[in-house]
Protein backbone atom coordinates (compact mmCIF):
# COMPACT_ATOMS: atom_id res chain seq x y z
CA UNK A 1 0.00 0.00 0.00
CA UNK A 2 2.80 2.41 0.78
CA UNK A 3 4.16 2.20 -3.00
CA UNK A 4 1.05 2.68 -4.57
CA UNK A 5 -0.06 5.42 -1.88
CA UNK A 6 3.36 7.21 -2.70
CA UNK A 7 3.70 6.91 -6.13
CA UNK A 8 -0.15 7.97 -7.15
CA UNK A 9 1.19 11.37 -5.17
CA UNK A 10 4.19 11.22 -7.23
CA UNK A 11 2.32 10.67 -10.33
CA UNK A 12 -0.59 13.69 -9.33
CA UNK A 13 1.98 15.89 -9.01
CA UNK A 14 3.53 15.42 -13.03
CA UNK A 15 1.43 18.57 -14.86
CA UNK A 16 -1.24 16.90 -17.69
CA UNK A 17 0.14 19.70 -19.52
CA UNK A 18 2.71 17.21 -20.92
CA UNK A 19 0.33 14.62 -21.49
CA UNK A 20 -2.01 16.42 -23.87
CA UNK A 21 0.94 18.17 -25.47
CA UNK A 22 1.88 14.60 -26.30
CA UNK A 23 -1.70 13.83 -27.73
CA UNK A 24 -2.09 16.78 -29.44
CA UNK A 25 1.55 16.28 -31.23
CA UNK A 26 -0.13 12.06 -32.36
CA UNK A 27 1.59 10.44 -29.44
CA UNK A 28 -0.63 7.05 -28.61
CA UNK A 29 -1.31 6.78 -24.72
CA UNK A 30 0.99 3.80 -23.86
CA UNK A 31 4.23 5.43 -26.07
CA UNK A 32 3.21 8.98 -23.80
CA UNK A 33 3.52 7.34 -20.59
CA UNK A 34 6.89 4.92 -21.41
CA UNK A 35 8.65 8.05 -23.11
CA UNK A 36 7.06 11.15 -20.99
CA UNK A 37 5.18 9.74 -18.18
CA UNK A 38 7.97 7.38 -16.77
CA UNK A 39 11.02 9.33 -17.35
CA UNK A 40 9.37 12.00 -15.30
CA UNK A 41 8.50 9.70 -12.27
CA UNK A 42 11.88 8.13 -12.87
CA UNK A 43 12.49 9.56 -8.67
CA UNK A 44 9.50 8.49 -6.88
CA UNK A 45 10.23 4.72 -8.84
CA UNK A 46 13.69 4.77 -7.93
CA UNK A 47 12.85 5.86 -4.45
CA UNK A 48 10.00 3.55 -3.74
CA UNK A 49 12.55 0.58 -5.01
CA UNK A 50 14.74 1.38 -2.33
CA UNK A 51 12.33 1.98 0.28
CA UNK A 52 10.77 -1.77 -0.35
CA UNK A 53 14.64 -3.11 -0.83
CA UNK A 54 15.27 -2.05 2.64
CA UNK A 55 11.40 -3.21 3.96
CA UNK A 56 12.66 -6.76 2.04
CA UNK A 57 16.42 -7.02 3.67
CA UNK A 58 15.31 -6.15 6.89
CA UNK A 59 12.18 -8.56 6.70
CA UNK A 60 12.53 -10.26 10.07
CA UNK A 61 9.05 -11.92 11.57
CA UNK A 62 7.69 -13.69 8.60
CA UNK A 63 11.12 -15.31 7.44
CA UNK A 64 11.29 -16.66 11.22
CA UNK A 65 7.61 -17.72 11.21
CA UNK A 66 7.39 -19.48 7.66
CA UNK A 67 11.19 -20.28 7.51
CA UNK A 68 11.88 -24.05 8.29
CA UNK A 69 15.65 -24.27 7.11
CA UNK A 70 18.79 -21.88 7.30
CA UNK A 71 18.31 -21.88 3.21
CA UNK A 72 15.18 -19.91 3.18
CA UNK A 73 15.47 -17.57 6.12
CA UNK A 74 16.06 -13.68 5.65
CA UNK A 75 19.44 -11.56 6.70
CA UNK A 76 17.95 -10.59 9.60
CA UNK A 77 17.19 -13.58 11.23
CA UNK A 78 20.31 -15.35 10.20
CA UNK A 79 22.14 -12.38 12.16
CA UNK A 80 20.01 -12.65 15.23
CA UNK A 81 20.50 -16.16 15.29
CA UNK A 82 24.34 -15.41 14.89
CA UNK A 83 24.15 -12.66 17.51
CA UNK A 84 23.09 -15.34 20.00
CA UNK A 85 25.30 -17.66 19.35
CA UNK A 86 28.31 -15.28 19.88
CA UNK A 87 26.57 -13.38 23.01
CA UNK A 88 27.98 -16.59 24.90
CA UNK A 89 31.10 -17.28 23.54
CA UNK A 90 32.21 -13.53 23.68
CA UNK A 91 33.11 -12.93 20.24
CA UNK A 92 32.45 -9.42 19.89
CA UNK A 93 34.54 -8.87 16.61
CA UNK A 94 32.46 -11.83 14.79
CA UNK A 95 29.29 -10.08 16.34
CA UNK A 96 30.16 -6.88 15.17
CA UNK A 97 32.06 -7.81 11.54
CA UNK A 98 28.82 -9.55 10.60
CA UNK A 99 26.48 -6.58 11.69
CA UNK A 100 28.59 -4.71 9.10
CA UNK A 101 28.73 -6.91 6.83
CA UNK A 102 24.44 -7.36 6.71
CA UNK A 103 24.52 -3.51 6.85
CA UNK A 104 26.69 -2.94 3.93
CA UNK A 105 24.67 -3.57 1.14
CA UNK A 106 21.95 -0.79 2.52
CA UNK A 107 24.65 1.74 3.09
CA UNK A 108 26.10 0.92 -0.20
CA UNK A 109 22.78 1.65 -2.29
CA UNK A 110 21.86 4.75 -0.21
CA UNK A 111 25.75 6.21 -1.07
CA UNK A 112 24.84 5.83 -4.52
CA UNK A 113 21.89 6.73 -4.97
CA UNK A 114 21.04 9.50 -2.04
CA UNK A 115 20.50 11.97 -4.70
CA UNK A 116 17.58 10.43 -6.03
CA UNK A 117 15.99 9.44 -2.82
CA UNK A 118 16.28 12.77 -1.31
CA UNK A 119 14.50 14.28 -4.88
CA UNK A 120 11.78 11.40 -4.85
CA UNK A 121 10.76 11.95 -1.26
CA UNK A 122 10.52 15.73 -2.33
CA UNK A 123 8.88 15.45 -5.10
CA UNK A 124 6.08 13.41 -4.01
CA UNK A 125 5.36 15.00 -1.10
CA UNK A 126 4.85 18.45 -2.44
CA UNK A 127 1.18 19.10 -4.50
CA UNK A 128 1.33 21.78 -6.97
Amino acid sequence: PYTTIFLMGFFSNISRAFEEAAAIDGCAPGRTFWEIMLPMAQPGIITVSIFNFINVWNEYFISLIFGNSDKVRSVAVGLYSMINSMKYTGDWAGMFSSVIIVFLPTLILYLFLSERIIAGVTGGGVKG
